[in-house]
Parts: C-alpha cells; structure tokens; sequence
C-alpha cells in the first residue's frame, strides 16, 4: 500500500496533533495585499499563499478596508481568502472508466449546477468565496495535480480535491480550448 503526501497533506497531519492553527492566506491578484491577524501585519505579495501560525481560539482579522472580523478558530488548518476572489473546488477522478459511474454514485461531493465567473458547471464542483475557509481539499491555489496517482490495494480509483485560483480556472480553459 503506497500514500502520495502532498504540502499540504503534510501540514493537515502535523497540524492536526497540535494546539496551533495554521492559516494559508491567499492572493489571486496581480497586487499585494495586507491583512492584520490580531496584532501581527502580514503583507500577501501577488499570486502567493503566505502562512501564519497561531493558537486555537478567538482572533482578529483585520481587512484593507480596516473592516474586522472576529473568529473562532478551533481547526486546525484555515484558508484565508482577504480579496473574497470567488475559487472553484473540484474533484478529479483517477481510475479506470470502468468505475467512474460507481464512483458518481458513491460521491460525497455532490453533483450540482454551479456558477463560477459566470459560467454554469454541471458537476462535482463547489465554489468557496468566503473570507475564512476550513480546508476540505488536498490540493490548494497553484498546487498541481498529479498526472498519475497510486491506487491503494483494494480500491479500483481514488478522488482528489482541488480548490481553483481565478487563474488556474482561466489558464486550464485555455489548455482545454487549445487541445480540441
């Protein structure tokens, strides 16, 4: 039996030992960003993910526009979307066609109709635009997928989660459109 440990997979297991909480607070945008947690002023330089460790509890986020924002962090792993930039959360199926339809059967992540930069999907897909977000996927902003995955014994496919930057949504449609 092989496990394939991402970055992020890595921090949701140390962290979920631990009394801290790690923040992955991201930019999607071309220009930098501020964001004040409690006292601690972090500057989110363009198209990057800077990482603020801190304890359990109750924080402050304090916004650009110095709107705040108080919450309960009680997880271990958050995501911190300061310019509310609407992501797209998706599935990606790693198996053969033989099993995809026991695996639309069988999955926990809904099929629904979604709107995405005014786009409608049909799909297991999900939209995450809030300002605090409780990691749910395995892959975040401007972390690749694998092109292949190991199948552990006994399972015919594996499912991993992926959460899109505006970006990475424009850039992937773009590839789709040049390889039709």
């Amino acid at each position: 039996m092989k496990f394939i440990i991402t970055p992020l997979l890595i921090c949701i297991l140390l962290a979920s030992c631990s009394s801290n909480v790690d923040l992955a607070i991201d930019n999607p945008t071309d220009q930098p960003v501020f964001i004040k947690v409690d006292d601690l002023e972090v500057e989110i330089p363009a198209n990057e993910v800077v990482w603020v460790e801190m304890g359990k509890g109750d924080h402050e986020l304090t916004l650009q526009n110095d709107s705040l924002v108080k919450h309960n962090f009680d997880q271990s792993l958050y995501m911190i979307n300061p310019t509310l930039n609407e992501y797209l959360l998706m599935e990606e199926y790693y198996g053969s066609d033989a099993f995809y339809s026991s695996y639309e059967m069988t999955s926990k992540f809904s099929s629904k109709t979604v709107n995405y930069m005014g786009i409608e999907f049909e799909g297991n897909y999900d939209v995450v635009d809030k300002l605090i977000n409780t990691v749910t996927w395995d892959y975040g902003p401007r972390e690749k997928l694998p092109e292949m995955v190991q199948v552990e014994s006994g399972e015919n496919y594996t499912v991993l989660k992926k959460l899109l930057s505006p970006t990475e949504f424009i850039e992937m449609v773009q590839q789709s459109a040049g390889a039709e």
